[in-house]
């Protein structure tokens, strides 16, 4: 059986943040967009990851407080050809929620752990284990 791909997987429409942002900006975003984490762009490149771990960790700070004093700097990252299960190692290993997909240089999409969720259901839906 093939391994599916996380270019099958992920979230191609990507919210982001800047690193310059106030975090209160910034939560109301995601809440809004009913997203836990967002990465960060700085002149097009992926600098950073912000979640909402992050945001408590500043708690009573979002109004004066930039993405960049909360957020994960050079996070880890995956490539559309890398397979679901690479991903699942990362994110159980680094105990992380998420990893921007990265395709020379350019982010192009997240995935979650929710998405692989998503992915063990539809293969168990499918019978395969």
């Amino acid at each position: 059986m093939d391994e599916p791909l996380i270019a099958t997987i992920m979230r191609q429409r990507v919210v982001t943040t800047s690193p310059t942002e106030l975090l209160e900006a910034t939560r109301a975003l995601m809440e809004h967009e009913g997203v836990h984490q967002l990465p960060v762009i700085e002149n097009g490149a992926l600098v950073g990851i912000l979640s909402e771990r992050d945001l408590h960790a500043h708690s009573g700070y979002l109004q004066r407080t930039k993405v960049d004093a909360a957020m994960t700097w050079n996070p880890l990252t995956v490539s559309p050809t890398h397979t679901a299960r690479q991903a699942v190692h990362l994110l159980i290993e680094k105990s992380i929620n998420a990893l921007p997909v990265v395709d020379d240089n350019r982010l192009v999409g997240i995935v979650s752990r929710t998405d692989l969720l998503h992915l063990l259901e539809r293969l168990l839906a499918d019978g395969k284990p």
